[in-house]
Protein backbone atom coordinates (compact mmCIF):
# COMPACT_ATOMS: atom_id res chain seq x y z
CA UNK A 1 0.00 0.00 0.00
CA UNK A 2 1.30 3.75 -1.04
CA UNK A 3 2.32 6.15 1.88
CA UNK A 4 -0.49 8.60 2.12
CA UNK A 5 2.57 11.32 2.22
CA UNK A 6 3.86 10.43 -1.26
CA UNK A 7 0.65 10.48 -2.78
CA UNK A 8 -0.20 13.89 -1.69
CA UNK A 9 3.49 14.72 -2.48
CA UNK A 10 3.05 13.66 -5.79
CA UNK A 11 -0.76 15.29 -6.47
CA UNK A 12 0.86 18.40 -5.85
CA UNK A 13 3.90 18.19 -7.61
CA UNK A 14 1.49 17.14 -10.76
CA UNK A 15 -0.68 20.50 -9.91
CA UNK A 16 2.15 23.05 -9.71
CA UNK A 17 4.12 21.16 -12.92
CA UNK A 18 0.53 21.64 -14.92
CA UNK A 19 0.59 25.01 -13.95
CA UNK A 20 3.27 26.02 -15.71
CA UNK A 21 2.32 23.99 -18.65
CA UNK A 22 0.68 26.20 -21.48
CA UNK A 23 -2.72 25.54 -20.66
CA UNK A 24 -6.68 27.25 -21.63
CA UNK A 25 -6.56 30.76 -19.38
CA UNK A 26 -9.87 31.95 -18.78
CA UNK A 27 -10.52 36.03 -18.98
CA UNK A 28 -11.03 38.48 -15.86
CA UNK A 29 -15.16 38.00 -16.52
CA UNK A 30 -15.01 34.70 -15.44
CA UNK A 31 -13.02 35.16 -11.77
CA UNK A 32 -16.37 33.74 -10.15
CA UNK A 33 -16.81 32.90 -7.47
CA UNK A 34 -17.51 29.45 -8.79
CA UNK A 35 -16.54 26.38 -6.62
CA UNK A 36 -16.73 29.24 -3.83
CA UNK A 37 -20.57 29.01 -4.30
CA UNK A 38 -20.76 25.50 -3.23
CA UNK A 39 -21.80 24.27 -0.20
CA UNK A 40 -19.34 24.71 2.91
CA UNK A 41 -17.20 21.97 2.91
CA UNK A 42 -17.86 20.49 -0.04
CA UNK A 43 -15.80 23.33 -2.29
CA UNK A 44 -12.82 21.37 -3.08
CA UNK A 45 -13.55 17.64 -3.71
CA UNK A 46 -10.84 15.11 -3.87
CA UNK A 47 -10.14 12.34 -6.19
CA UNK A 48 -12.62 12.00 -9.09
CA UNK A 49 -16.34 13.82 -8.07
CA UNK A 50 -18.73 14.27 -11.11
CA UNK A 51 -21.50 15.89 -9.04
CA UNK A 52 -18.39 18.39 -7.93
CA UNK A 53 -19.33 20.86 -10.51
CA UNK A 54 -20.72 23.98 -11.11
CA UNK A 55 -22.92 25.04 -14.27
CA UNK A 56 -20.88 28.10 -16.70
CA UNK A 57 -21.52 29.52 -19.60
CA UNK A 58 -23.74 26.56 -20.38
CA UNK A 59 -21.68 23.48 -19.51
CA UNK A 60 -19.98 23.14 -16.38
CA UNK A 61 -16.75 23.14 -14.88
CA UNK A 62 -15.39 21.57 -11.69
CA UNK A 63 -13.90 21.44 -8.47
CA UNK A 64 -12.12 18.03 -7.68
CA UNK A 65 -8.86 17.05 -8.12
CA UNK A 66 -9.50 15.02 -11.69
CA UNK A 67 -10.86 18.73 -13.21
CA UNK A 68 -6.86 19.06 -14.41
CA UNK A 69 -5.75 14.82 -15.26
CA UNK A 70 -6.94 14.55 -18.80
CA UNK A 71 -8.70 17.63 -20.05
CA UNK A 72 -8.70 21.34 -18.21
CA UNK A 73 -11.83 21.89 -16.93
CA UNK A 74 -11.35 23.30 -13.41
CA UNK A 75 -13.34 26.17 -12.24
CA UNK A 76 -11.46 29.55 -13.06
CA UNK A 77 -10.95 29.49 -9.06
CA UNK A 78 -10.31 26.34 -8.64
CA UNK A 79 -6.41 26.78 -8.11
CA UNK A 80 -7.21 29.68 -5.49
CA UNK A 81 -9.66 28.47 -3.09
CA UNK A 82 -8.70 24.60 -3.41
CA UNK A 83 -4.50 25.17 -3.44
CA UNK A 84 -3.90 28.42 -2.53
CA UNK A 85 -1.84 29.10 -5.89
CA UNK A 86 -2.91 32.40 -7.40
CA UNK A 87 -2.80 32.29 -11.72
CA UNK A 88 -3.65 35.34 -13.48
CA UNK A 89 -6.12 35.47 -15.77
CA UNK A 90 -5.99 36.34 -19.46
CA UNK A 91 -6.51 40.26 -20.72
CA UNK A 92 -8.70 38.89 -23.32
CA UNK A 93 -11.92 40.48 -21.92
CA UNK A 94 -14.55 37.83 -22.55
CA UNK A 95 -14.20 34.41 -22.16
CA UNK A 96 -15.71 31.15 -24.41
CA UNK A 97 -15.07 27.73 -22.81
CA UNK A 98 -13.87 25.05 -25.14
CA UNK A 99 -16.35 22.10 -25.60
CA UNK A 100 -15.37 19.09 -23.16
CA UNK A 101 -14.51 16.00 -24.73
CA UNK A 102 -13.20 13.36 -22.67
CA UNK A 103 -15.10 13.91 -19.53
CA UNK A 104 -18.60 13.31 -19.24
CA UNK A 105 -20.15 13.20 -15.70
CA UNK A 106 -21.49 9.70 -15.06
CA UNK A 107 -24.47 10.92 -12.86
CA UNK A 108 -26.26 12.72 -16.14
CA UNK A 109 -28.20 10.01 -17.56
CA UNK A 110 -29.88 11.15 -21.07
CA UNK A 111 -29.04 14.44 -23.18
CA UNK A 112 -32.79 15.72 -23.72
CA UNK A 113 -31.50 17.79 -26.70
CA UNK A 114 -32.77 17.10 -29.60
CA UNK A 115 -34.52 19.32 -32.48
CA UNK A 116 -35.49 17.41 -35.69
CA UNK A 117 -34.40 14.06 -35.38
CA UNK A 118 -30.33 15.92 -34.22
CA UNK A 119 -28.75 15.75 -31.12
CA UNK A 120 -27.09 18.70 -29.57
CA UNK A 121 -24.26 18.58 -27.73
CA UNK A 122 -23.91 20.63 -24.36
CA UNK A 123 -23.31 24.78 -25.16
CA UNK A 124 -24.89 24.35 -28.47
CA UNK A 125 -27.20 26.93 -29.16
CA UNK A 126 -30.29 26.72 -31.61
CA UNK A 127 -32.75 29.29 -33.19
CA UNK A 128 -36.55 28.58 -32.34
CA UNK A 129 -38.92 31.18 -33.78
CA UNK A 130 -37.94 34.37 -32.22
CA UNK A 131 -36.17 32.65 -28.98
CA UNK A 132 -32.79 31.64 -28.87
CA UNK A 133 -32.44 28.35 -26.87
CA UNK A 134 -29.06 26.85 -25.76
CA UNK A 135 -28.42 23.13 -24.21
CA UNK A 136 -27.60 23.23 -20.71
CA UNK A 137 -27.38 20.80 -17.36
CA UNK A 138 -31.31 20.55 -15.73
CA UNK A 139 -30.61 20.00 -12.11
CA UNK A 140 -33.35 17.41 -11.92
CA UNK A 141 -33.52 14.96 -10.70
CA UNK A 142 -33.12 13.04 -12.82
CA UNK A 143 -29.74 15.65 -13.81
CA UNK A 144 -29.67 15.54 -17.87
CA UNK A 145 -29.07 17.78 -20.50
CA UNK A 146 -31.99 20.09 -21.79
CA UNK A 147 -33.12 23.08 -23.78
CA UNK A 148 -33.32 26.65 -22.00
CA UNK A 149 -34.89 29.40 -24.20
CA UNK A 150 -35.70 32.34 -24.12
CA UNK A 151 -39.65 33.77 -23.50
CA UNK A 152 -40.09 36.05 -26.01
CA UNK A 153 -43.44 36.37 -28.07
CA UNK A 154 -43.32 35.65 -31.28
CA UNK A 155 -44.87 37.96 -34.04
CA UNK A 156 -46.32 34.59 -36.33
CA UNK A 157 -47.69 31.74 -33.56
CA UNK A 158 -48.73 28.61 -35.12
CA UNK A 159 -51.31 27.76 -32.17
CA UNK A 160 -52.82 31.13 -32.66
CA UNK A 161 -53.33 29.93 -36.75
CA UNK A 162 -54.80 26.97 -36.36
CA UNK A 163 -56.88 28.58 -33.63
CA UNK A 164 -58.26 30.83 -36.39
CA UNK A 165 -58.78 28.86 -38.73
CA UNK A 166 -60.42 26.37 -37.07
CA UNK A 167 -62.35 29.01 -34.91
CA UNK A 168 -64.96 29.66 -37.20
CA UNK A 169 -63.72 33.08 -37.98
CA UNK A 170 -64.75 35.32 -40.87
CA UNK A 171 -60.89 35.34 -42.52
CA UNK A 172 -57.69 32.95 -42.30
CA UNK A 173 -54.46 33.13 -40.96
CA UNK A 174 -51.23 31.93 -42.49
CA UNK A 175 -47.49 31.84 -41.71
CA UNK A 176 -45.12 34.02 -43.33
CA UNK A 177 -41.17 33.45 -43.28
CA UNK A 178 -40.59 37.59 -43.89
CA UNK A 179 -42.03 37.99 -40.49
CA UNK A 180 -40.86 34.55 -38.94
CA UNK A 181 -38.49 35.04 -36.31
CA UNK A 182 -39.77 38.27 -35.42
CA UNK A 183 -41.04 38.97 -31.49
CA UNK A 184 -44.24 40.61 -31.36
CA UNK A 185 -42.78 43.28 -29.76
CA UNK A 186 -40.25 43.74 -33.13
CA UNK A 187 -43.46 43.39 -35.21
CA UNK A 188 -44.96 46.60 -33.37
CA UNK A 189 -41.74 48.83 -33.83
CA UNK A 190 -40.76 47.69 -37.54
CA UNK A 191 -44.07 46.79 -39.29
CA UNK A 192 -45.91 49.32 -37.96
CA UNK A 193 -44.61 52.90 -37.63
CA UNK A 194 -48.02 55.51 -37.29
CA UNK A 195 -47.63 57.32 -34.10
CA UNK A 196 -50.95 58.12 -31.89
CA UNK A 197 -52.99 61.61 -32.80
CA UNK A 198 -52.06 64.37 -31.50
CA UNK A 199 -54.67 65.91 -29.30
CA UNK A 200 -54.97 68.71 -32.11
CA UNK A 201 -54.97 66.56 -35.05
CA UNK A 202 -58.03 64.59 -33.52
CA UNK A 203 -59.83 68.09 -33.11
CA UNK A 204 -59.65 68.64 -37.16
CA UNK A 205 -62.52 69.84 -38.04
CA UNK A 206 -64.13 67.11 -40.32
CA UNK A 207 -65.34 67.90 -43.99
CA UNK A 208 -69.15 67.10 -45.12
CA UNK A 209 -69.58 65.43 -48.14
CA UNK A 210 -72.59 65.33 -50.25
CA UNK A 211 -74.43 62.36 -50.42
CA UNK A 212 -76.63 62.98 -53.40
CA UNK A 213 -76.32 59.74 -55.27
CA UNK A 214 -76.75 56.14 -54.83
CA UNK A 215 -73.14 54.04 -53.66
CA UNK A 216 -72.66 50.64 -54.96
CA UNK A 217 -72.61 47.70 -53.27
CA UNK A 218 -69.32 47.61 -54.37
CA UNK A 219 -66.72 49.55 -55.34
CA UNK A 220 -62.92 49.29 -56.35
CA UNK A 221 -60.38 52.07 -57.44
CA UNK A 222 -58.09 49.73 -59.28
CA UNK A 223 -61.04 48.91 -61.56
CA UNK A 224 -62.85 52.67 -61.75
CA UNK A 225 -58.81 54.35 -62.19
CA UNK A 226 -57.44 51.24 -64.01
CA UNK A 227 -53.32 51.69 -64.29
CA UNK A 228 -53.78 55.17 -62.30
CA UNK A 229 -53.70 52.97 -58.77
CA UNK A 230 -50.19 52.27 -57.70
CA UNK A 231 -48.93 48.68 -56.71
CA UNK A 232 -48.18 47.56 -53.04
CA UNK A 233 -44.87 48.45 -51.83
CA UNK A 234 -42.66 46.59 -49.12
CA UNK A 235 -41.84 48.68 -45.52
CA UNK A 236 -39.53 45.95 -45.04
CA UNK A 237 -38.00 46.22 -41.21
CA UNK A 238 -38.76 49.91 -40.96
CA UNK A 239 -41.51 51.83 -39.14
CA UNK A 240 -42.13 53.55 -42.08
CA UNK A 241 -46.31 53.08 -42.49
CA UNK A 242 -47.05 57.14 -41.76
CA UNK A 243 -43.99 57.64 -45.12
CA UNK A 244 -45.60 55.13 -47.56
CA UNK A 245 -49.17 55.56 -47.13
CA UNK A 246 -48.81 59.39 -47.33
CA UNK A 247 -47.06 59.51 -50.50
CA UNK A 248 -48.89 56.42 -51.84
CA UNK A 249 -52.46 58.34 -51.14
CA UNK A 250 -51.21 61.47 -52.75
CA UNK A 251 -49.21 59.16 -55.82
CA UNK A 252 -52.69 57.82 -56.58
CA UNK A 253 -54.34 61.53 -56.05
CA UNK A 254 -51.84 62.89 -58.65
CA UNK A 255 -52.19 60.50 -61.75
CA UNK A 256 -56.49 60.56 -61.00
CA UNK A 257 -56.43 64.44 -60.88
CA UNK A 258 -54.38 64.53 -64.17
CA UNK A 259 -56.05 62.12 -66.04
CA UNK A 260 -52.92 60.17 -66.47
CA UNK A 261 -50.63 62.45 -67.11
CA UNK A 262 -48.97 61.49 -63.98
CA UNK A 263 -48.09 58.36 -63.31
CA UNK A 264 -44.56 58.86 -60.87
CA UNK A 265 -44.53 56.57 -57.96
CA UNK A 266 -43.79 59.16 -54.77
CA UNK A 267 -40.81 58.57 -52.49
CA UNK A 268 -41.26 57.33 -49.22
CA UNK A 269 -37.24 57.08 -48.46
CA UNK A 270 -37.30 61.07 -49.37
CA UNK A 271 -39.80 61.58 -46.48
CA UNK A 272 -38.04 59.41 -44.19
CA UNK A 273 -34.99 60.18 -44.50
CA UNK A 274 -35.56 64.11 -44.96
CA UNK A 275 -38.87 64.60 -43.20
CA UNK A 276 -37.10 65.04 -39.51
CA UNK A 277 -38.83 67.60 -37.47
CA UNK A 278 -40.24 65.60 -34.38
CA UNK A 279 -40.38 62.41 -36.43
CA UNK A 280 -38.44 59.20 -35.73
CA UNK A 281 -38.02 57.74 -38.89
CA UNK A 282 -37.43 54.01 -38.88
CA UNK A 283 -39.05 54.33 -35.33
CA UNK A 284 -42.53 55.85 -36.20
CA UNK A 285 -43.67 59.64 -37.41
CA UNK A 286 -46.63 61.53 -37.29
CA UNK A 287 -49.23 61.84 -40.27
CA UNK A 288 -50.00 65.97 -39.92
CA UNK A 289 -46.19 66.49 -39.98
CA UNK A 290 -45.92 63.78 -43.13
CA UNK A 291 -48.26 66.33 -44.92
CA UNK A 292 -47.05 69.18 -43.78
CA UNK A 293 -43.99 68.16 -45.39
CA UNK A 294 -45.47 67.25 -48.74
CA UNK A 295 -47.19 70.48 -48.74
CA UNK A 296 -44.19 72.75 -48.12
CA UNK A 297 -41.30 70.60 -49.48
CA UNK A 298 -42.71 68.21 -51.63
CA UNK A 299 -41.25 64.83 -52.88
CA UNK A 300 -39.50 63.07 -55.34
CA UNK A 301 -40.43 59.88 -57.29
CA UNK A 302 -38.73 56.48 -56.36
CA UNK A 303 -36.91 56.47 -59.14
CA UNK A 304 -35.02 59.56 -58.19
CA UNK A 305 -34.80 58.16 -54.56
CA UNK A 306 -35.45 54.68 -54.00
CA UNK A 307 -35.81 53.23 -51.08
CA UNK A 308 -33.67 51.26 -48.60
CA UNK A 309 -34.27 51.21 -45.22
CA UNK A 310 -36.37 48.18 -45.09
CA UNK A 311 -32.83 46.62 -45.55
CA UNK A 312 -30.91 48.50 -43.46
CA UNK A 313 -33.55 49.77 -40.51
CA UNK A 314 -32.11 53.09 -40.53
CA UNK A 315 -33.76 56.43 -41.76
CA UNK A 316 -30.52 57.43 -43.51
CA UNK A 317 -28.84 60.68 -44.18
CA UNK A 318 -31.03 63.12 -46.21
CA UNK A 319 -29.82 63.18 -49.89
CA UNK A 320 -31.74 66.05 -51.26
CA UNK A 321 -31.95 69.70 -50.08
CA UNK A 322 -34.63 71.43 -49.44
CA UNK A 323 -35.20 73.88 -52.14
CA UNK A 324 -32.76 71.68 -54.66
CA UNK A 325 -34.03 73.13 -58.15
CA UNK A 326 -30.47 71.16 -60.50
CA UNK A 327 -27.88 68.55 -59.97
CA UNK A 328 -28.46 64.47 -59.55
CA UNK A 329 -30.68 62.23 -57.63
CA UNK A 330 -29.12 60.04 -54.79
CA UNK A 331 -30.49 57.26 -57.60
CA UNK A 332 -27.48 58.88 -59.93
CA UNK A 333 -30.65 60.26 -62.09
CA UNK A 334 -30.74 63.69 -63.30
CA UNK A 335 -32.42 66.00 -60.92
CA UNK A 336 -35.67 67.65 -62.23
CA UNK A 337 -37.55 70.11 -60.19
CA UNK A 338 -40.74 69.28 -62.16
CA UNK A 339 -40.62 66.00 -60.73
CA UNK A 340 -41.26 67.33 -57.40
CA UNK A 341 -44.74 66.81 -56.09
CA UNK A 342 -46.41 68.58 -53.52
CA UNK A 343 -49.64 68.50 -52.03
CA UNK A 344 -52.33 70.38 -50.55
CA UNK A 345 -53.69 70.52 -47.03
CA UNK A 346 -55.40 67.46 -46.10
CA UNK A 347 -58.81 67.23 -44.88
CA UNK A 348 -60.51 65.05 -42.73
CA UNK A 349 -63.78 62.81 -43.61
CA UNK A 350 -66.36 62.12 -40.83
CA UNK A 351 -66.06 58.49 -39.25
CA UNK A 352 -69.38 57.82 -41.30
CA UNK A 353 -69.44 54.54 -44.01
CA UNK A 354 -71.20 55.96 -46.41
CA UNK A 355 -69.49 59.41 -46.42
CA UNK A 356 -65.96 57.49 -46.76
CA UNK A 357 -67.47 55.36 -49.63
CA UNK A 358 -68.49 58.85 -51.62
CA UNK A 359 -65.21 60.29 -51.56
CA UNK A 360 -63.28 56.98 -52.53
CA UNK A 361 -65.47 56.79 -55.21
CA UNK A 362 -65.25 60.55 -56.63
CA UNK A 363 -61.56 61.76 -55.91
CA UNK A 364 -59.84 58.12 -55.36
CA UNK A 365 -58.22 56.49 -52.13
CA UNK A 366 -57.55 58.01 -48.85
CA UNK A 367 -55.51 57.67 -45.74
CA UNK A 368 -56.71 55.28 -42.81
CA UNK A 369 -54.92 54.85 -39.60
CA UNK A 370 -56.09 51.73 -37.47
CA UNK A 371 -54.73 49.88 -34.12
CA UNK A 372 -53.24 46.89 -35.25
CA UNK A 373 -53.28 44.11 -32.70
CA UNK A 374 -51.47 40.66 -32.45
CA UNK A 375 -53.22 38.37 -34.52
CA UNK A 376 -53.06 40.84 -38.17
CA UNK A 377 -49.74 40.01 -38.50
CA UNK A 378 -50.93 36.40 -39.58
CA UNK A 379 -53.79 37.42 -41.87
CA UNK A 380 -54.06 35.60 -45.06
CA UNK A 381 -57.48 35.99 -46.47
CA UNK A 382 -61.14 36.61 -45.91
CA UNK A 383 -62.67 39.76 -43.79
CA UNK A 384 -60.51 40.69 -41.26
CA UNK A 385 -61.73 41.10 -37.37
CA UNK A 386 -60.04 40.87 -34.26
CA UNK A 387 -60.18 37.25 -33.30
CA UNK A 388 -59.54 38.44 -29.12
CA UNK A 389 -57.91 35.13 -28.21
CA UNK A 390 -55.47 36.25 -26.59
CA UNK A 391 -58.05 37.81 -24.21
CA UNK A 392 -57.11 36.19 -21.29
CA UNK A 393 -53.35 36.03 -21.53
CA UNK A 394 -50.41 38.13 -20.34
CA UNK A 395 -50.04 42.13 -21.58
CA UNK A 396 -47.17 41.66 -23.30
CA UNK A 397 -48.99 38.74 -25.34
CA UNK A 398 -51.73 41.60 -26.54
CA UNK A 399 -49.53 44.42 -27.78
CA UNK A 400 -50.69 46.34 -30.63
CA UNK A 401 -50.08 49.36 -32.62
CA UNK A 402 -50.86 52.18 -34.99
CA UNK A 403 -50.40 51.54 -38.23
CA UNK A 404 -51.44 53.32 -41.80
CA UNK A 405 -53.17 52.37 -44.83
CA UNK A 406 -54.78 53.24 -48.08
CA UNK A 407 -58.53 52.28 -48.73
CA UNK A 408 -59.24 52.08 -52.23
CA UNK A 409 -62.36 50.39 -51.92
CA UNK A 410 -65.35 48.47 -50.67
CA UNK A 411 -67.40 45.59 -50.92
CA UNK A 412 -69.76 42.55 -49.49
CA UNK A 413 -69.40 38.87 -48.90
CA UNK A 414 -71.58 36.68 -48.46
CA UNK A 415 -71.19 33.50 -46.60
CA UNK A 416 -72.85 30.20 -47.08
CA UNK A 417 -75.04 30.44 -43.95
CA UNK A 418 -76.27 33.54 -45.33
CA UNK A 419 -74.42 36.10 -42.91
CA UNK A 420 -73.29 39.06 -45.14
CA UNK A 421 -69.48 40.49 -44.26
CA UNK A 422 -69.51 44.28 -45.18
CA UNK A 423 -65.61 45.17 -45.95
CA UNK A 424 -63.29 47.92 -46.85
CA UNK A 425 -60.99 47.31 -49.54
CA UNK A 426 -56.99 48.84 -47.95
CA UNK A 427 -53.74 48.53 -49.83
CA UNK A 428 -51.18 47.47 -46.76
CA UNK A 429 -47.13 47.95 -47.24
CA UNK A 430 -45.91 45.05 -46.75
CA UNK A 431 -45.50 43.23 -49.85
CA UNK A 432 -47.43 40.92 -52.06
CA UNK A 433 -46.58 37.76 -50.20
CA UNK A 434 -48.56 39.12 -47.38
CA UNK A 435 -52.48 39.01 -47.01
CA UNK A 436 -54.10 39.05 -50.46
CA UNK A 437 -51.28 39.53 -52.94
CA UNK A 438 -50.31 42.93 -50.46
CA UNK A 439 -54.37 43.71 -49.63
CA UNK A 440 -56.42 43.38 -47.19
CA UNK A 441 -60.15 43.08 -46.39
CA UNK A 442 -61.70 44.86 -43.29
CA UNK A 443 -64.99 44.84 -41.48
CA UNK A 444 -66.89 47.96 -42.61
CA UNK A 445 -69.33 50.00 -40.67
CA UNK A 446 -68.32 48.75 -37.87
CA UNK A 447 -65.63 50.76 -36.76
CA UNK A 448 -63.19 48.02 -36.24
CA UNK A 449 -60.14 48.15 -34.98
CA UNK A 450 -60.55 52.30 -35.69
CA UNK A 451 -60.29 52.02 -38.91
CA UNK A 452 -63.01 54.49 -39.63
CA UNK A 453 -62.05 57.02 -36.69
CA UNK A 454 -59.50 59.14 -38.98
CA UNK A 455 -60.00 59.30 -42.63
CA UNK A 456 -57.39 61.56 -44.89
CA UNK A 457 -58.00 62.86 -48.17
CA UNK A 458 -55.73 65.08 -49.99
CA UNK A 459 -55.30 67.15 -53.82
CA UNK A 460 -51.74 66.69 -55.28
CA UNK A 461 -50.01 69.86 -56.82
CA UNK A 462 -47.20 70.14 -59.45
CA UNK A 463 -44.39 72.57 -58.94
CA UNK A 464 -42.82 73.11 -61.89
CA UNK A 465 -44.69 72.12 -64.79
CA UNK A 466 -46.88 74.84 -65.92
CA UNK A 467 -48.82 72.77 -68.42
CA UNK A 468 -49.89 69.87 -65.55
CA UNK A 469 -50.23 72.89 -62.98
CA UNK A 470 -52.89 74.15 -65.10
CA UNK A 471 -54.80 70.92 -65.98
CA UNK A 472 -54.94 69.59 -61.99
CA UNK A 473 -56.29 73.12 -61.53
CA UNK A 474 -58.86 73.00 -64.05
CA UNK A 475 -60.13 69.30 -63.15
CA UNK A 476 -59.90 70.33 -59.56
CA UNK A 477 -62.36 73.63 -60.00
CA UNK A 478 -64.78 71.29 -62.29
CA UNK A 479 -64.96 69.35 -59.35
CA UNK A 480 -65.78 72.13 -56.84
CA UNK A 481 -68.43 73.32 -58.85
CA UNK A 482 -70.05 70.13 -59.25
CA UNK A 483 -70.61 69.67 -55.69
CA UNK A 484 -69.04 66.83 -54.93
CA UNK A 485 -66.38 68.48 -52.55
CA UNK A 486 -69.24 69.88 -50.27
CA UNK A 487 -72.49 68.67 -48.88
CA UNK A 488 -75.58 71.41 -48.52
CA UNK A 489 -74.87 73.40 -45.31
CA UNK A 490 -78.81 74.31 -44.99
CA UNK A 491 -78.30 73.19 -41.35
CA UNK A 492 -80.37 76.41 -39.60
CA UNK A 493 -83.48 76.31 -37.67
CA UNK A 494 -87.50 76.24 -38.73
CA UNK A 495 -87.70 79.79 -36.66
CA UNK A 496 -84.38 81.17 -39.36
CA UNK A 497 -85.67 79.77 -42.52
CA UNK A 498 -89.23 81.54 -41.50
CA UNK A 499 -87.13 85.08 -40.88
CA UNK A 500 -85.38 84.23 -44.11
CA UNK A 501 -87.99 83.47 -46.37
CA UNK A 502 -87.30 79.46 -46.20
CA UNK A 503 -84.15 79.84 -47.16
CA UNK A 504 -80.69 79.53 -45.15
CA UNK A 505 -78.87 82.55 -46.29
CA UNK A 506 -76.24 82.81 -43.77
CA UNK A 507 -75.21 79.45 -44.95
CA UNK A 508 -75.36 80.32 -48.29
CA UNK A 509 -73.04 82.79 -47.94
CA UNK A 510 -70.59 80.38 -45.86
CA UNK A 511 -70.97 77.98 -48.43
CA UNK A 512 -69.29 80.59 -50.97
CA UNK A 513 -66.74 81.68 -48.67
CA UNK A 514 -65.37 78.36 -48.01
CA UNK A 515 -65.59 77.66 -51.68
CA UNK A 516 -63.41 81.12 -52.41
CA UNK A 517 -60.91 80.30 -49.69
CA UNK A 518 -60.14 76.64 -51.20
CA UNK A 519 -59.81 78.62 -54.53
CA UNK A 520 -57.45 80.87 -53.60
CA UNK A 521 -55.21 78.15 -52.19
CA UNK A 522 -54.89 76.77 -55.67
Amino acid sequence: MANPGMYTALTLLILVSCCRCSMWEWGPDLEGPWCAKRPFGEQCCDDRNDDCSVPILGTECYCDVFCNATAYDCCPDYWSLCHGITRRPSPTPFTTLPPRTTRFPSSITRNDCVKDGITFNPGEKLQDNCNECICEVYAGPPRRYEWRCADDVCLIRPSKIDAVNHGGHSWKAANYSSLWGLSLQDGVKYRLGTFPLEVNVVRMTPIRVKLDEVIPESFDARVKWKDLIHPVMDQGNCGASWAFSSTAVASDRLSIESEGAIKDELSPQHMLSCDVDKQLGCEGGYLDRAWWYLRKRGVVTEACYPYTSGQTTKAGDCQIAPRQRQGTCPSGAIYKIEKRYKATPPYRLRPLEREIMKEVMDNGPVQATFQVKEDFYMYKSGVYRYSNLSRDEAPENRLSGYHSVRIIGWGVERTPQGDINKYWICANSWGTDWGENGYFRIARGVNESDIESYVIGAWGKVTGDVRLRRLLQRNRRRRISSGKKFRSLRTCGRKQRRRNGGRCRRHKKKHKKQKKKLFEKL
